[in-house]
């Protein structure tokens, strides 16, 4: 099936149908074109969503720790890979669709404007044919006409009798000249002709046929072409639909990690203050008081500080008007927040452990930082005495005073809330930093001791001097709690002494051994799980199975090993990256 056997006659149709081709592929590519802005702008809408609803670190902070909001989040990092997704559908549809149709469009333009010039040259010369031809034929038909009027002439002057000779015989020239004349247009009209009629059966059984043989080849080119796009069209979205249902995958784990029951704990954990609920509230008999008021009876065994009705007074009055005024108040249950205290003794002793411990975390690593920092500076140091050329030893000196300076800093307000902590549990205050004895030689480093006292070059730290004042602060501020100090003879000092006493009872139960300020041993800083077996390769380590839960008592401080306990005395350093805090 050929345009140019079966379309012969019709060039304008095949140029017209040739040019609506190309537009329809400009208007495809349009239509992909919009395709993308509107990915993009989806895109960019879920991006724009889960930025607005990405937990913040504050609101982490007041209570997004639940189950429910920690997947919530994950569920916002899901719609957020999903929108990646879409980006990715709309930058391939620009590579693999928008670029391909302008090069089709580009090449299809130029080919066909070829094709029809060629065309257009064939058709001008057909026409030229049949242009001649008919010159040729009307120069016949005027000669013809010519030669048929002089020979008419002629016999009519050879009828005339009255004549001259010489009249006939210029007729019968004139005559003869002109059929000549019409037998040469005749000729050449007969050539013509068949040189037109030979051009025209091969215009249109070889050169014309080829010309749109050409353009159906390029218009057969574009519609393959076009049907490619449209499959790729359809793959680009194929190729994002597994990353897609991973994504929604995430979400419906996220779906199945939410537990109820870790969120209740959750909020136990949360807003448990450790307070006992108040006592019934006791029936007043006014009968009777009025009774012994009248009667004037002066036996009451009535205890002093309280008022005949059992209600405890402040200043130990017994009048009822005091009573209205003094009567013990039960404690705020976080319906009126007041002005947090440095030590957080306003707050119940649960909420008051957690505050305190999650302090001591956050100056431990900053104190673990700051070593850090100082080793780096220590050997900076060592590396410009080494190597002068590299830098100024004593450049280094400032950087050293000022870290010297934050870690005093950081260690007084490290040990000043580890002696809160203490107090709080009846027990003295560990230091941090306490040098590894045990350590094996293989795996020490630069202790926090070692650190203070020396430097490359054999100079006294600029901070050394503190060392014995901090230690000298500490141990005052531990000599300060004392028996005496917390029995103060005050109702209101006896009824915390009673309800701290309480909460021992609580606290006891907890599985965390913590030794008392007499027993030597370091203070439990948290419990830690082992995650896999290890054994000891030297001395100073300690030999731990997986699953079992040991306590911690020295942190990492940098170079790998988290000092342990396990039992009552069995201590010995570990690898941290065998344990898990719990």
């Amino acid at each position: 099936m050929s345009w140019g056997t079966e379309l012969w006659d019709r060039y304008e149709n095949i140029e017209k149908h040739t040019k609506f081709g190309i537009d329809f592929v400009e208007r495809y590519q349009t239509f992909v074109k919009d395709r993308c802005r509107i990915e993009n702008e989806y895109a960019s809408s879920l991006r724009k969503l889960a930025k607005n609803y990405t937990l913040k670190e504050k609101e982490n902070k007041n209570g997004y720790t639940y189950t429910w909001s920690k997947q919530f989040g994950n569920l916002v990092k899901e719609v957020n890979d999903l929108a990646g997704q879409h980006e990715i559908i709309s930058e391939s549809l620009m590579t693999d669709i928008v670029r391909a149709a302008e090069d089709l469009i580009k090449e299809v333009k130029s080919e066909r404007k070829k094709f029809l010039q060629e065309g257009a040259k064939v058709h001008a010369a057909l026409q030229a044919s049949l242009k001649a031809q008919e010159q040729a034929k009307k120069n016949y038909e005027t000669t013809h006409k010519a030669a048929e009027n002089a020979k008419q002439k002629y016999q009519e002057a050879e009828a005339d009798m009255n004549l001259p000779r010489a009249q006939v015989e210029k007729a019968r020239l004139h005559m003869t000249q002109k059929v000549q004349n019409c037998e040469t247009c005749r000729n050449d009209y007969v050539l013509q002709l068949e040189n037109t009629n030979t051009h025209q059966r091969d215009h249109y059984s070889n050169t014309m046929p080829h010309v749109f043989e050409q353009l159906q080849n390029l218009d057969e080119h574009r519609i393959d072409t076009l049907a490619e796009l449209y499959k790729k069209f359809a793959e680009n979205h194929r190729k994002v639909i597994p990353i897609i249902s991973t994504c929604l995958d995430g979400m419906t784990a996220a779906g199945n990690a939410v537990n109820h029951t870790e969120d209740s704990q959750s909020v136990i954990e949360r807003y448990k203050t450790g307070l006992e609920p108040p006592d019934d509230i006791p029936f007043i008999d006014l009968s009777k008081e009025d009774d012994n008021i009248s009667t004037g009876s002066g036996n009451s065994t009535t205890p002093s500080g309280y008022t005949k009705t059992g209600t405890l007074t402040v200043g130990g009055g017994t009048g009822r008007n005091k009573e209205k005024k003094k009567r013990l108040k039960i404690p705020n249950f976080g319906f009126h927040k007041p002005d947090e205290k440095e030590d957080f003794s306003d707050l119940p002793p649960n909420q008051r452990r957690k505050k305190l411990q999650q302090k001591i975390d956050e100056f431990s690593e900053k104190l673990q930082g700051h070593m850090k920092a100082r080793e780096a500076l220590v050997k900076m140091k060592d590396v410009y005495t080494k190597n002068p050329a590299l830098g100024d030893p004593n450049s280094i000196d400032t950087q050293l005073n000022q870290n010297g300076k934050d870690l005093d800093t950081t260690r007084a307000e490290l040990q000043k809330f580890e002696t809160y902590l203490a107090e709080m549990d009846g027990k003295t205050s560990t230091p941090q930093g306490t040098p590894k004895k045990d350590r094996p030689k293989s795996q020490q480093v630069e202790t926090n001791a070692n650190l203070y006292s020396s430097s490359p070059s054999g100079a006294s730290s600029p901070c050394s001097s503190t060392v014995s004042q901090r230690t000298s602060t500490i141990s005052q501020r531990s000599s300060m709690v004392s028996p005496e100090a917390s029995s103060v003879a005050s109702p209101q000092t006896e009824l915390d002494t009673s309800v701290n006493s309480s909460y021992q009872d609580e606290w006891g139960d907890d599985d965390e051994p913590e030794p008392t300020a007499g027993s030597g041993l370091e203070m439990v800083l948290y419990r830690t799980k082992v995650m896999y077996d290890f054994k000891p390769n030297s001395d100073g380590e300690m030999s731990i199975t997986a699953d079992e839960v040991l306590d911690v008592i020295e942190t990492d401080s940098g170079d790998g090993w988290t000092k342990v306990r396990r039992g009552g005395n069995e201590e010995g350093y570990v690898p941290t990256s065998y344990i898990q805090r719990q």
